[in-house]
């Protein structure tokens, strides 16, 4: 496994409230759709992990391999289905069959060996002790991750992240948006532009309201 770098995730340009950042457009790839809620940033990440396994075969831990314009002409189109609800994305349950019927490794890197759960969105963020938020990882891949979340541990190398692991975080977050009533929001957390790797920040608000 190539260890994730743990610089940011990388930022447009774009500044302000209502705008959001997205990852620097590869040469050949045509700008982005608009995406101007959490509902947007999240339909967006699914129509490209949906591609991922449509057009790359993309199983396993492989990273994505997110290039050509077939591939990114189908991302377009899945998003736009998922905006009009013309596709739902599977649900959890599904992710939880692939833990269970999958292969026997860690969800990082595919070692077999010392397998132990581990929290996609740590607790100490807030994140669920449910298993939507489980996957086995080994000992080496657990201590590396730490205390982070899958997109700030990866950082740069977001697209790397496993497809099982990307499921069930993007999952949860959909779900989390939904019970803080922030899924159309503009901004998120109030006030600063949308970015996927902020998402998460959901989980510390609800565990906050909670309390």
């Amino acid at each position: 496994m190539t260890r994730p770098s743990r610089g940011r995730a990388l930022r447009g340009t774009h500044s302000g409230a209502g705008r959001y950042s997205i990852d620097r457009i590869p040469r050949g790839r045509a700008m982005p759709p608009r995406r101007d809620t959490v509902r947007d940033l999240l339909h967006y990440e699914y129509a490209k992990l949906i591609a991922d396994a449509a057009i790359r075969g993309r199983a396993g831990t492989a990273p994505a391999s997110r290039v050509g314009s077939e591939y990114w002409s189908f991302v377009m189109a899945t998003y736009r289905r998922l905006q009009k609800g013309e596709l739902v994305p599977s649900s959890i349950l599904r992710e939880n069959k692939l833990l269970v019927s999958g292969d026997e490794g860690c969800a990082y890197c595919g070692c077999t060996e010392s397998l132990q759960w581990e929290h996609i969105v740590p607790r100490a963020m807030g994140g669920p002790d449910t298993i939507d938020n489980l996957v086995r990882a080994c000992p080496p891949c657990n201590q590396r991750k730490g205390a982070r979340d899958p997109l700030e541990w990866y950082g740069e190398n977001r697209s790397h992240i496993p497809r099982l692991v990307m499921g069930k975080l993007l999952k949860i977050l959909f779900e989390a948006h939904a019970s803080a009533g922030t899924l159309d929001a503009r901004t998120f957390p109030e006030g600063q532009r949308l970015s996927t790797h902020r998402l998460v920040e959901v989980f510390r608000t609800l565990d906050s309201s909670s309390g």
